[in-house]
């Protein structure tokens, strides 16, 4: 019970540095989906990338609304582990970050694609964004501790 109050009190005093993650968790999400690697996505996902004039916010507000909720709890709970581990430079909070993404996304996303039968491609793609994303939210957390 200790570490989730000691959770709601690291996000109160860390408010910016949540929110700087946040905006870099975006801007990974939109180089990601966009220019890096968004044809290849959207050919997996099999989506018909669609037209600009057809595109409105309301179509992208559920995944920016769980990726607001996710990049919150992840700050926390990152930040909370950082303030008690003795971080001696960022590869540890990298690290840490990693620990966190294996068993949590990263073989989450292999097991249900496995049993979705999808590609060992789409797998690396959806699970390697996690994993940057995690190690920049972990980046942002570390520089502003």
């Amino acid at each position: 019970m200790i570490h989730l109050i000691a959770i709601g009190q690291y996000m109160q005093s860390h408010v910016l540095s949540i929110i700087i993650a946040l905006l870099v968790s975006y801007g990974i999400g939109f180089l990601w989906h966009g220019p890096l690697f968004g044809k290849l996505w959207m050919e997996y996902n099999k989506i018909t990338p669609p037209k600009k004039e057809d595109m409105k916010f309301s179509m992208m507000l559920p995944g920016l609304t769980a990726n607001l909720v996710q990049v919150i709890v992840l700050s926390a709970v990152l930040g909370r582990t950082f303030e008690i581990v003795a971080l001696a430079h960022v590869g540890h909070a990298l690290l840490i970050a990693t620990i966190i993404w294996l068993p949590f996304t990263g073989l989450t996303i292999v097991n249900s694609y496995a049993w979705e039968g999808k590609k060992i491609g789409h797998m690396a793609l959806d699970a390697g964004y996690y994993l940057v994303s995690f190690w920049a939210i972990a980046a942002v957390l570390y520089v502003t501790l």
